[in-house]
C-alpha cells in the first residue's frame, strides 16, 4: 500500500519528521522517501528510538486517513532497523539509501530522486535543513570538491 500518494503527503511526513527529530533528540545523517516505505539514517539517544517512531508512523497515518478519507492500518508491520556497526556499514548504509529509488524504478540516477538527502550530500541543492551530511562527507576527505566526487562515484551517479 502507497504510503505516499503525491508530494503533500511527503511534505506532511517531512514535517511530522522534523518535529519528532527534534522531540526525541536525533540526528538525521541520511534519508530517503519511496512510496510505500522510507528509509532513515539516524544517530538516536538510547531508549528514543520505540516512542519516536511510534510518534511518527501513528500520527503520519492517522493524518494520512483523514487527508485521504480511508481507515486502518497504514504499515503492514512494525518499523525495522538495524544499527550500523562499522564505517564500511556505514558507507553501505549511504549508497543502499541513495540508490533505492533507482533500483525501484522511480528515477534513472540517484541525484534525479528529490525526496532524499542525496542530492544535499552532493551539494547538487541546498538539501533539506535537518539532514547533517558532515560524517557521511567525512569518509571521503576534507577537500569539499573531491569529496563531492568520490561519494558521486561510489553511489554510483555519473
Amino acid at each position: 500500500m502507497p504510503m505516499f500518494l503525491d508530494d503533500d503527503d511527503r511534505t506532511r511526513f517531512c514535517a511530522l519528521f522534523v518535529r519528532v527529530l527534534r522531540r526525541a533528540g536525533w540526528a538525521c545523517r541520511a534519508f530517503c522517501f519511496m512510496t510505500t516505505h522510507y528509509h532513515l539514517l539516524l544517530d538516536v539517544p538510547a531508549e528514543t528510538l520505540q516512542a519516536g517512531m511510534h510518534r511518527l508512523n501513528g500520527l503520519y497515518a492517522q493524518g494520512f486517513n483523514v487527508r485521504h478519507d480511508r481507515s486502518g492500518h497504514l504499515f503492514g508491520d512494525r518499523y525495522s532497523h538495524e544499527p550500523v556497526e562499522s564505517d564500511g556499514h556505514m558507507l553501505e548504509v549511504l549508497r543502499y539509501i541513495a540508490r533505492n529509488p533507482v533500483e525501484a524504478g522511480l528515477c534513472e540516477k540517484p541525484s534525479d530522486w528529490y525526496w532524499g538527502s542525496y542530492r544535499g550530500c552532493v551539494e547538487l541543492d541546498e538539501g533539506f535543513p535537518f539532514v547533517d551530511s558532515t560524517l557521511l562527507r567525512s569518509y571521503f576527505g576534507a577537500d569539499r570538491a573531491r569529496a563531492t566526487e568520490l561519494i558521486r562515484h561510489f553511489v554510483g551517479d555519473s
